[in-house]
C-alpha cells in the first residue's frame, strides 16, 4: 500500500508539472492500486500516461516524486502539532487566551509541512517501486471496491490498478 501511495503522489506531481499549477485532486492508496478524484482531474488517458511516467521516473531515481506537500499526512501532522501545542499551553499557562491559541495554531502551520514530509518519507510512502507494475485504469462508472466514493464524490474518479511483479516473472521476461 505504501508503494501505491508513493505512486499516487508521483502521479499527482507529474500532472501538476504538466499543467503548471496545483490541481484540486485527492487520492487514496489501496493494496491493489490507487484512486484519484477531483474537479481538476484530466481525462483517463492523461492520468494513465502520467502514472506510467511517474513510475518510470521513480524507478530511475526520482524518488522525491513520492512526497507531496498537500498529502493528508501533512494535514494530520498539523492537527497533531496543534493538539500538542494546545495541551502544552493549557499545562503551562493558568489561563486560556486567544493569543495562546493563535500561537499554537501558527506553530502547527509552520511545522506541519516539514513534519508531514518526514512522516511521508519514513512511514506512509515507500520509495522503492522497482517491482510495481501498472495494470490498467478504471473510470468512475466501474465498481472497484470503494463505492462510497462514487456516491459522495460527484467529480471525475479513476482507479489505477497496480500489481507487484513476482521475482519469477521478472526473470522470465
Amino acid at each position: 500500500m505504501r508503494k501505491n501511495h508513493s505512486l499516487e503522489h508521483a502521479t499527482v506531481n507529474v500532472l501538476e508539472e504538466r499543467y503548471g499549477r496545483p490541481l484540486r485532486i485527492g487520492g487514496l492508496a489501496y493494496s491493489d492500486g490507487f484512486s484519484l478524484s477531483g474537479p481538476d482531474l484530466p481525462p483517463a488517458y492523461e492520468v494513465l500516461d502520467a502514472a506510467r511516467e511517474a513510475l518510470y521516473r521513480m524507478k530511475n531515481g526520482e524518488i522525491h516524486l513520492a512526497i507531496h506537500p498537500r498529502c493528508g499526512t501533512s494535514m494530520a501532522a498539523a492537527n497533531l502539532i496543534f493538539s500538542l501545542a494546545f495541551i502544552l499551553v493549557l499545562v503551562f499557562y493558568s489561563h486560556l487566551s486567544i493569543l495562546n491559541i493563535l500561537a499554537a495554531f501558527l506553530l502547527a502551520n509552520m511545522l506541519a509541512i516539514p513534519f508531514g514530509r518526514t512522516l511521508q518519507r519514513f512511514f506512509t510512502t515507500y520509495k522503492d517501486v522497482g517491482d510495481l507494475r501498472i495494470v490498467d485504469i478504471l473510470g468512475r462508472d466501474y465498481t472497484f471496491g470503494f463505492p462510497f466514493e462514487i456516491f459522495l464524490n460527484p467529480n471525475r474518479t479513476y482507479f489505477v490498478r497496480t500489481e507487484i511483479e513476482s521475482k519469477r516473472f521478472r526473470y522470465l521476461v
